[in-house]
């Protein structure tokens, strides 16, 4: 299962995914992170349609619409465009969302499936999967393993200085998953930022000329532009693909155990994910987090699954 605020990387992600014939993706559910929820609803239904095929029957649920505890506060600058999506305009959704809310609909979803058959990917504020874990204790033992994406234990927040935005926006919802027991892999900025694509790959999947493989391409561009004005780089980081990428492919990264929580009152560090990897607390780890990335290997293995799965010479991916 993913849960998701499409978003640009969500997008890439969700591709992704249902290119890996490893994956079976049972349900995407929907939480407010960068942009609103009706329109990360909306989002996500568009996304499921372009993709087709199983896609497009595949339950789409909304969440929750803020945090668990906090106001509910949108990013301050328009990163993935006005609508998310990086003014890439997709085809008006053909279905609505699944009746029901996410957290009951995922429950159900767990109980069905039995111990260990379902991991969940975890693309965005933790809101859902928080209120999952509490409202549903069971399915703490029913999960196979949470991957999210969200959190910089040993590198610079892009929130503020110390905070990633998944984990600033609901620093709450954050600490209790990274406690819950339930067991964890973290694919954080520490990782995001070392596997960059860049503006050629960009644009060999606008020239590709199928629907997916362009949306891809101009979604990209417009991370690519920002990162050009911001960071004086010609590519950009597509934070929640790697975390599809270490679901399917762990081996593409490096792992350190640790005990994690998330800093929820510090003044200038709400939404830190501190990480103790000394054993200075004297806590059992609880979380892989990681540390390292192949990054060449990464951008192959997307380019070659968006390619060998959408494009318009399509052929097997490895």
């Amino acid at each position: 299962m993913i849960d998701c605020d499409p978003g640009i990387d969500d997008a890439i992600a969700l591709f992704l995914a249902y290119a890996s014939p490893e994956l079976e993706v049972a349900g995407v559910t929907t939480v407010a992170g960068n942009v609103g929820l009706d329109q990360v609803v909306d989002n996500a239904l568009r996304l499921c349609d372009l993709i087709g095929g199983p896609a497009a029957a595949t339950p789409v649920l909304r969440g929750h619409a803020g945090p668990l505890a906090r106001v509910p506060r949108h990013p301050d600058e328009p990163v993935h465009g006005a609508y998310g999506l990086g003014g890439v305009e997709l085809p008006a959704a053909a279905r609505a969302a699944h009746p029901g809310h996410a957290v009951d609909w995922i429950a159900e979803q767990l109980r069905g499936a039995g111990p260990g058959e379902i991991t969940l990917i975890a693309t965005a504020p933790l809101t859902n999967v928080a209120a999952l874990l509490h409202t549903h204790p069971d399915t703490r033992r029913l999960l196979r393993e949470i991957v999210v994406m969200g959190g910089a234990a040993f590198a610079p927040g892009n929130t503020t200085p110390a905070a990633e935005f998944n984990f600033h926006a609901d620093p709450e919802a954050a600490r209790y998953v990274t406690e819950s027991g339930v067991p964890l892999h973290i694919v954080g900025l520490d990782v995001t930022r070392k596997a960059l694509t860049p503006l050629a790959d960009a644009d060999a999947l606008v020239a590709d000329g199928a629907p997916v493989t362009t949306a891809a391409g101009q979604m990209l561009r417009h991370l690519i532009d920002r990162y050009a004005r911001r960071h004086q780089v010609r590519a950009c980081a597509v934070h929640d693909a790697l975390a599809v990428a270490a679901a399917v492919r762990p081996e593409l990264l490096e792992w350190t155990e640790a005990w994690v929580t998330v800093e929820c009152a510090g003044e200038f560090t709400r939404g830190a994910l501190v990480a103790d990897v000394h054993g200075r607390t004297g806590l059992a780890p609880n979380a892989r987090v990681a540390t390292g990335v192949d990054a060449e290997a990464f951008r192959a293995f997307l380019m070659s699954r968006l390619r060998g799965h959408y494009g318009a010479d399509t052929t097997p991916a490895p």
